[in-house]
């Protein structure tokens, strides 16, 4: 700055104090606090928005449903690829009733589009606007920060003073312009959710989205930190989160991995479980699986924004067990043929096990996590699949697991080859783990239906980690020997709920 501005700033400010006593009666100026019923008649300088992102790290179980939106559980999901947010679009509207709005005259104002960059501490903005209101701690400690740093506020689209909703997307774009009704945009569906295959870890820029409806008010900016004619709005944060889920298969009770090397027999290596007895005691007998198949996948369509079953504000609103998601189809599963928006169908996989979805234990030793001391493996991502409560066969539309292995006779020989199948669902209606199909039985699902209560017991919903295990396997006497499967839902929100702050 020049010594001739740095001399006028300088008199401003005098001017202002001397001032001061004369203006209190129409104005009160507060430090911090600017009010435009004063600022209106002064230049305010440079007026601009400054958007953060908040990436949370503890995923919140939901195996039980009675567990809620947020469960009661923590499990951490994948950084860098997981959690990276590239970009954000936000989409600016005014309605008291917000997205579930019945009026045909809420239409967008502005949809405005800015990269991110990580957040630096004390840099990018004041560290009080980081977190959103009410959160603990531990949900702050556990959040990973990208920001846009400060961008010029356009005032032909937004007014000061003003409020507004805000719905945010996060890594992807949907076809949303100036003028679109609101009730045309909730409908929006994507038939990309992430870049890659979703197979294993071959996926990335997670498409993430508001979690639930948020307002914002152009008002009480503070001074900009780089601009010293400017001044900075930052709002209240949005949480966000995203449109895919992940499938693991945790090997908690295994005795690990294991190859040729440990056990000459075992010439397919993978992870070896102790089969019991029917007294539940250990048998000399080892089964070892070798690999996993995700079945009846959605390669179709999602909603943008998450829908619920429910008649009253069924957009953005919270699961409950009378409140479920839906899908684009959900309404439609009825038949008793898989539909064309599925890959990887129950039939392809019982024809041909080894497909392009198939995962084998070998190969995820350069690729698995660990939760405890045991090993986890990402089967892969995928879309969101629901039931229909009542009406959906499981064979033909619930997204399930196939786990392939051998089981040995006194831990040695050729081994016997098994495969099981099972419909991947909360734990809900029991406290124990669920048997898997067998070829035998697998037919049993086809006259099978997605029970009727509570009916979100089965089905893939966005932003969760359905981690799967093992629980149990039983010797073969003289059937075919049985495994018990466990599961427990992670709230995938290392990666999800995003907190998006303006």
């Amino acid at each position: 700055m020049s010594l001739l501005l740095k001399s006028i700033k300088l008199l401003r400010t005098a001017a202002s104090f001397m001032l001061l006593p004369l203006l209190a009666w129409s104005c009160q100026l507060v430090v911090e606090d600017y009010d435009y019923d004063c600022e209106k008649d002064n230049d305010m300088g440079n007026l601009y928005i400054n958007v953060t992102i908040s990436v949370s790290a503890s995923p919140i179980t939901r195996a039980n449903p009675t567990g809620g939106e947020y469960g009661d559980d923590v499990e951490k999901g994948v950084e860098d690829r997981e959690t990276k947010v590239n970009n954000i679009t936000l989409i600016f509207y005014q309605d008291a009733n917000g997205i579930n709005t019945t009026s045909d005259d809420a239409k967008v104002l502005c949809v405005k589009y800015y990269d991110v960059h990580p957040f630096i501490e004390g840099t990018d903005k004041p560290s009080s606007h980081t977190h959103k209101t009410g959160e603990t701690d531990d949900v702050k400690s556990n959040e990973i920060l990208y920001t846009t740093g400060d961008q010029k506020l356009d005032e032909a689209l937004l007014e000061k003073g003003q409020a507004y909703k805000v719905l945010v997307v996060a890594n992807g774009t949907v076809p949303v312009m100036v003028g679109d009704k609101i009730k045309e945009v909730r409908e929006k569906v994507l038939s990309t959710v992430y870049t890659g295959t979703g197979i294993s870890i071959n996926a990335a820029d997670f498409v993430m989205v508001s979690e639930s409806d948020a307002t914002v008010h152009l008002n009480t900016p503070v001074p900009s930190s780089t601009d010293e004619n400017g001044f900075v709005y930052y709002f209240e944060c949005i949480h966000i989160e995203r449109l895919a889920a992940r499938i693991d298969f945790w090997t908690d009770k295994s005795n690990g991995y294991k190859t040729s090397t440990d056990n000459a027999s075992y010439t397919t290596p993978g992870y070896e479980y102790i089969v019991k007895k029917s007294d539940d005691t250990d048998s000399n007998d080892r089964f070892v699986l070798t690999s996993i198949t995700p079945f009846n996948l959605n390669n179709g369509n999602e909603f943008v924004f998450k829908r619920t079953n429910g008649s009253s504000n069924p957009y953005l609103a919270n699961e409950t067990l009378t409140n479920w998601v839906v899908d684009p189809y959900t309404l439609t599963k009825n038949g008793t043929a898989h539909p064309s928006y599925q890959v990887s169908t129950l039939d392809d996989v019982k024809a041909t096990f080894d497909n392009a979805f198939n995962v084998t234990m070998q190969e995820q030793q350069t690729n698995k996590l660990t939760i405890g001391t045991k090993d986890d493996i990402i089967v892969g991502y995928t879309k969101e699949n629901t039931l229909s409560p009542g009406v959906s066969p499981l064979y033909y539309y619930a997204t399930g697991l196939a786990f392939e292995g051998y089981y040995y006779k006194n831990g040695t020989g050729t081994g016997e080859h098994c495969v099981y199948y099972y419909f991947i669902r909360h734990q809900g209606e029991k406290d124990t783990a669920h048997d898997a199909y067998t070829a035998d039985n697998i037919n049993d699902a086809k006259t099978e239906l997605c029970p009727s209560t509570p009916a979100m017991n089965f089905g893939i919903v966005r932003n969760n980690i359905y981690r799967i295990s093992i629980d149990k396997v039983t010797e073969k006497t003289p059937a075919e020997p049985k495994i018990t499967i466990k599961i427990e839902e992670e709230k995938w929100r290392h990666v999800d709920n995003p907190a998006v702050y303006i």
